[in-house]
């Protein structure tokens, strides 16, 4: 088995997949065909091919092949409903929109941090060789600098041990936090996740989206609510939804609705459940869960946008604090024994 391939590899693949499946090819031939033009076997060609020729599941096969899991749950129901073209599509796309993201973070935030590492550096320098000549010349001075510039200088002096301070303690608390919830069960897990602050957001918005996009096309191609919970719990490499299936087939069996059994679902957005309960009442429910998914990925996109936005100015907010602490240390000193003599 070959090393994980990129996500933008992955997410090229798939959406190449579903052109040559809309333009008539079947999905053997749609990697043939990427075979002959990438002999190199970036697109892990001749070994789905061999799989797919003994009879596994394409899902299964790119789980093989180490691709995204959420990916490849989106093709597990296209296996089951039948739209398969839409899901490869849907299913790159959000790949490539993921490497996107990270490729976007990466470029925002590498200058800064560069710029903080720098600043860093300067302060330890401070610290070592300019603070302890201050002192030296108070010394020979005689001279006692005041309450607010001792208070000042030794902030200065501390500040990198601080900062470290901060970031282990911060490593620490966040492997711990982690550790702790991936003991629990996969709904305790998610309820936990739920209520990390602006990281609920994406977490609920993405659960909601992908339930909706699946139920919709299940639902479209005459599948009943009790047959998608059995495919939901049928499926290994997703537990959660695994997990949140038995729940709701719990909650069917005590006589809840599907709106009902959904209201205890804690990590899905509540839109969600109000469209359910809307969706049983009118019998479109297929078509507004379509309409939902599209506006919530959107919501999402548009979230993550604005948090790109503020993430920079914040950072070089924070540079340009500790770019005048490096000038007041070295010039309010100064002035201090200026006015002194």
């Amino acid at each position: 088995m070959r090393n994980r391939k990129s996500i933008a590899d992955q997410g090229n693949f798939l959406t190449r997949i579903s052109e040559l499946l809309t333009n008539g090819f079947s999905i053997s031939e749609a990697i043939q065909f990427l075979q002959h033009i990438d002999p190199k076997g970036n697109y892990f060609s001749h070994f789905i091919l061999e799989e797919l020729q003994k009879g596994i599941p394409l899902h299964e096969v790119l789980l093989k092949e180490k691709f995204d899991k959420n990916a490849c749950s989106q093709i597990y129901f296209a296996e089951k409903h039948g739209h398969m073209i839409e899901a490869l599509k849907e299913a790159g796309n959000y790949l490539l929109k993921k490497h996107k993201d990270i490729t976007t973070l990466w470029k925002l935030l590498r200058y800064p941090i560069l710029l903080l590492i720098i600043l860093f550096i300067v302060i330890s320098l401070l610290k070592t060789i300019l603070l302890p000549q201050f002192e030296s010349i108070y010394e020979s001075l005689n001279y006692t600098p005041s309450k607010q510039l001792q208070l000042f200088l030794y902030l200065m002096q501390h500040i990198p041990n601080y900062f470290l301070y901060f970031i282990l303690l911060f490593i620490i608390m966040f492997l711990t936090f982690f550790s702790y919830i991936y003991r629990k069960s996969p709904i305790e897990r998610a309820r936990w996740l739920s209520k990390i602050p602006f990281y609920n957001f994406y977490y609920k918005h993405y659960n909601s989206q992908f339930l909706a996009r699946e139920w919709s096309f299940l639902l479209k191609s005459g599948f009943s609510i009790h047959e998608i919970l059995l495919l939901m719990e049928s499926q290994h490499f997703r537990p959660l939804l695994r997990d949140t299936a038995k729940e709701l087939h719990h909650q069917l069996l005590l006589g809840k609705t599907i709106s009902e059994a959904f209201t205890n679902i804690v990590f899905i957005e509540k839109q969600f459940v109000i469209l359910i309960r809307h969706g049983e009442k009118n019998g479109k429910l297929d078509q507004e869960l379509f309409y939902y998914s599209q506006i919530s990925l959107k919501r999402m996109e548009e979230h993550i946008h604005t948090i790109f936005q503020i993430i920079q100015p914040i950072i070089f907010m924070i540079i340009g604090i500790f770019l005048i602490a490096i000038y007041m240390s070295i010039l309010f000193p100064m002035f201090q024994m200026i006015d002194a003599v």
